[in-house]
């Protein structure tokens, strides 16, 4: 049974919800609030009644019951202002009526039954209000028909003083009381159940917009927006907080796009590039089961192809590995690293391989930098090493046999206050383009492909590098250099 009011709660629109909420606790106050007041009011009019029952009880306990009547025709015992329907009388000591008083404005003359009220009976009252039923039984509730009293004994003679009220005059005024509180606070109910309907349905109408826009989200419009509001109200906090959300899945949405245009390309590049060595391999493969390689020389020949082509496709699988690391985003081990022994060790392995081409170590002012020279930056060493070396190949690959390649490095540059290390790569070449200088960055990119199938390049050394530098927070770049050639950039974090 709960589960199913529970499943009955929960399908109903939080509008209703809030509403009915709402319209039970006024109804709650309210019926609290009648009832206090009621009962304040009852309160009130029995102590008004009281007092004039005392008041009056007092004034005629010591007069003499057969002069009480005409003193009282002729002005001469002056009484409290009692109401209309007021009764007075006297009575001996076993109860029975020596004089009684009705008020002549009582259309019934209805008079309450005081038989049993003996000497002892009004003893027991010990002269306080109380109330008596029809039958002259004293009660504790109040009824239509009953009377409120005061009996005392009378000072002049034996026998007792009842002064009496109709209870049903205070009880009728009660009852209207209640009926025009009723009347108001259902009216007052429905009023506030409809403005806060109303309120309630004003404010959560932006909710509307977000059904909307989570519609068309759903959809694939990912570039709907929320309309946001001033201040800092809950809905104009929540519209900011959405807008922030649908800013990130637009962002993460076109970025995933791009990473998979990205991929599909790169894996076709990467075909390409592994198809070439590969269709030469097959070649003289099928050269020598055909038999046309029947020298030694062109069988050596044929071996020297392969192999050179085996080194081909390794140092690419090589770089792509490398890439494939960089795009983990695994963490840099930066440590204090002296750059221009680490540039260089890298000037003299690249010289070696490149036939004893000549590259030396400068200041960003051309001054050669010896081995024992420090400047020291926090880097990752081995990144940073592999970064100077694809640098120095590229350069090595671009540029004359004999012509000198240049590494100047500076760690006291600053920016925005924080030290830099700026290390840049010179050749003498015949330069980039400079609409092509952001695009040699690029995976697989190249500026000439039939050159770079000549010197055996890949296109991914310098998108390797691009990598390690954007790791380490920095910048690369390519300018020119003065007198011809290209210069790479590298700017990073000291």
């Amino acid at each position: 049974m709960n589960s199913k009011l529970a499943t009955a709660w929960e399908r109903v629109s939080l509008r209703t919800k809030l509403t009915a909420l709402s319209v039970s606790l006024i109804g709650l106050l309210l019926v609290v609030s009648s009832f206090g007041t009621i009962s304040l009011l009852r309160t009130y009019l029995q102590a008004n009644v009281d007092t004039l029952l005392s008041s009056t009880a007092a004034a005629l306990a010591h007069e003499d019951p057969a002069q009480v009547e005409m003193r009282l025709a002729t002005h001469q015992l002056q009484l409290p202002s009692l109401p209309s329907d007021f009764y007075i009388a006297y009575v001996d000591i076993n109860g029975d009526i020596l004089i009684g008083l009705v008020s002549s404005a009582s259309d019934e003359n209805e008079i309450p039954n005081v038989s049993n009220f003996s000497s002892s009976y009004v003893m027991a009252t010990k002269g306080r209000p109380f109330e008596v039923d029809s039958n002259g039984v004293i009660n504790g509730t109040t009824s239509d028909h009953g009377w409120r009293m005061v009996a005392v004994p009378l000072t002049s003679m034996p026998g007792s003083l009842v002064v009496a009220l109709p209870t049903g005059a205070n009880n009728a005024l009660l009852a209207q009381y209640g009926y025009i509180g009723g009347g108001f606070g259902l009216l007052l109910l429905l009023l506030s159940g409809l403005s806060i309907w109303l309120t309630i349905s004003s404010a959560l109408k932006p909710l509307n917009e977000v059904e909307r826009t989570a519609e068309a989200v759903s959809a694939g419009d990912i570039s709907q927006r929320l309309v946001e509001h001033p201040g800092q109200t809950e809905m104009a906090r929540l519209n900011r907080s959405l807008n922030s959300m649908l800013d990130g899945v637009e962002t993460a949405m076109k970025d995933r796009a791009k990473t998979l245009d990205q991929m599909r390309r790169f894996v076709a590049d990467a075909s390409h590039e592994l198809r070439t060595p590969l269709v030469s391999v097959r070649g003289y493969a099928e050269l020598y089961r055909m038999g046309a390689l029947d020298q030694p020389q062109k069988v050596a020949e044929a071996m020297s192809r392969i192999e050179s082509e085996a080194v081909r496709m390794t140092g690419l699988v090589e770089s792509l590995l490398t890439l494939t690391r960089l795009d983990e985003t695994q963490q840099l081990k930066k440590t204090r690293t002296n750059i221009v022994s680490l540039a260089v060790d890298a000037a003299k392995d690249a010289s070696v391989a490149d036939g004893n081409r000549k590259i030396v170590v400068t200041d960003m002012n051309g001054k050669e930098l010896e081995g024992q020279v420090e400047i020291s930056a926090n880097v990752d060493a081995n990144s940073m090493r592999q970064v100077l070396t694809n640098l120095l190949a590229n350069a090595a690959r671009f540029s004359p046999a004999d012509a000198q390649i240049e590494v100047a490095i500076d760690a006291n540059a600053k920016l925005a206050g924080e030290q830099r290390l700026i290390i840049e790569v010179r050749d003498h070449g015949e330069g980039i383009p400079e609409q092509l200088r952001k695009k040699v960055f690029e995976r697989f990119y190249r500026v000439d492909n039939s050159r770079n199938s000549e010197t055996g390049g890949s296109g991914l050394g310098l998108s390797i590098v691009s990598s390690i530098v954007a790791r380490h927070g920095g910048t690369i770049e390519a300018t020119e250099t003065p007198d011809g050639g290209a210069t790479f950039r590298v700017d990073v974090p000291a």
